[in-house]
């Protein structure tokens, strides 16, 4: 029996070596230690890398992309006395509501003395430096407004607004000038920031020649004055009016009486549901930083534009373009004094020239002028929004702009077109 066992066997190199066991150990008793051990559910799989790839020269050397977990956080505030009450997708880092008190609700805005300008800037506390005195500027003030034909009413506002105002001051008037007044105050416009931060452009249009063998043609349009939109979102958030701006938009609702049923309710730009669906997408977003930590929002745009007579008699007008936010309150937007409108560009007229231009170079000018003219409107306020939405207004509208909120806080901004008004000129 041994000699058949030893046959039977493998050869010696593939017999494993068996180690004997450790004897268990002993408790104090004197009885073997018992071993323990976790249940199946408690016990982890050890991790392990994955196997190696066979990478090309080019996947060896591309960038791993990163991963982003986008992390919701709804929130819902408490009713109010209305029973109104709004829910948020992203609990908001900042709600300028939280500043609002009962008087700014019902105060009116008719000073002018602590009202923003245009830039979004105080005033200045003195009178303004383009007049000889505060009295001055009051006296022509009311010479440059109203009717031409000075009625009894008018008569009434000069006494009342501007001879019995407080900083009105008669000695102030020995040697008042209307002409050297008047020119003296426009030498001072034509040097103010607000001129001066507008830059000049030409814009080209194309024109069909009316015949299929002939090319068309480019004409230029001078006279554009403009502001880089990027600039004036700059301009905004540093603004103290950037104290108002709704960040995080939210959905807004309404308790019926008996406290049973809610309905949604629609009031401003920030709670619309485009502006909900943007806010979300912008959180997807990419950034020229991958390790950028900082909190998305959206600047929404609102443009608006119209062909604008200067005069009651000729032809002088003007062809502005006018940019808000919709993160502010509409009751804020629509105060004329409330600086929240930009001026951004103001489109050129047609040259007088340019009829004879055309005329000169399209074959069929005389029977089709009345389609010719309205096609290089047309051309002329797309070539302009080209102009407008430049390399700048494109980066950040992919990448967004970093920029330092009033509230100390540094966000990146997407700037997002919400809304465009535009008259019959731009159809």
């Amino acid at each position: 029996m041994p000699q058949d066992n030893a046959e039977r066997q493998p050869p010696s190199t593939s017999i494993p070596l068996r180690f004997p066991s450790p004897r268990p150990s002993s408790s104090k008793l004197g009885r073997p230690q018992r071993t323990h051990q976790l249940p199946a559910r408690f016990r982890d799989v050890l991790p392990e890398p994955p196997l190696p790839a066979a990478l090309t020269p080019t996947e060896a050397t591309s960038v791993i992309p990163r991963i982003s977990l986008i992390v919701r956080n709804p929130f819902r505030t408490d009713e109010n006395s209305f029973g109104l009450w709004k829910e948020y997708l992203y609990r908001p880092s900042y709600d300028p509501d939280a500043f609002i008190s009962a008087e700014d609700l019902y105060r009116p805005r008719t000073s002018t003395a602590s009202v923003p300008d245009d830039e979004g800037n105080d005033p200045e506390p003195e009178h303004s430096t383009h007049y000889s005195s505060k009295s001055v500027e009051l006296l022509l003030d009311w010479q440059n407004t109203g009717s031409s034909a000075k009625s009894n009413e008018e008569v009434n506002r000069l006494v009342r607004a501007v001879l019995l105002h407080p900083e009105f001051e008669l000695d102030a008037l020995r040697s008042f000038n209307a002409t050297r007044e008047n020119q003296k105050a426009d030498r001072a416009e034509e040097l103010s920031p607000f001129l001066r931060s507008f830059q000049h452009a030409d814009i080209d249009i194309e024109v069909p020649s009316g015949n299929k063998h002939v090319p068309s043609r480019k004409f230029s349009i001078t006279g554009l004055y403009h502001r880089k939109i990027v600039t004036l979102i700059k301009e905004a958030f540093d603004s103290h009016l950037s104290k108002q701006f709704h960040l995080t938009p939210f959905k807004l609702f309404r308790t019926l009486p008996g406290g049973e049923d809610s309905e949604r309710v629609y009031s401003e730009m920030y709670d619309s549901d485009v502006f909900l669906d943007e806010h979300d997408r912008v959180q997807r977003a990419p950034t020229n930083d991958p390790s950028c930590k900082r909190e998305k929002v959206v600047a929404g745009l609102m443009f608006w534009s119209d062909a604008t007579h200067l005069a009651a008699f000729g032809t002088a007008k003007m062809w502005p373009i006018y940019m808000t936010f919709g993160n502010l309150s509409k009751y804020i937007r629509c105060q004329p004094n409330s600086g929240a409108v930009k001026h951004l560009a103001f489109i050129p007229s047609f040259p007088d020239s340019l009829r004879d231009q055309i005329k000169d170079f399209h074959e069929k000018w005389e029977t089709q002028q009345k389609d010719i003219l309205p096609h290089c409107r047309r051309e002329l306020m797309h070539a302009v929004w080209k102009f407008l939405l430049d390399d700048d207004f494109l980066h950040a509208y992919k990448f967004g702009m970093v920029l330092r909120c009033q509230d100390g806080i540094e966000r990146r901004v997407y700037p997002r077109v919400l809304t465009y008004s535009a008259d019959y000129p731009e159809k």
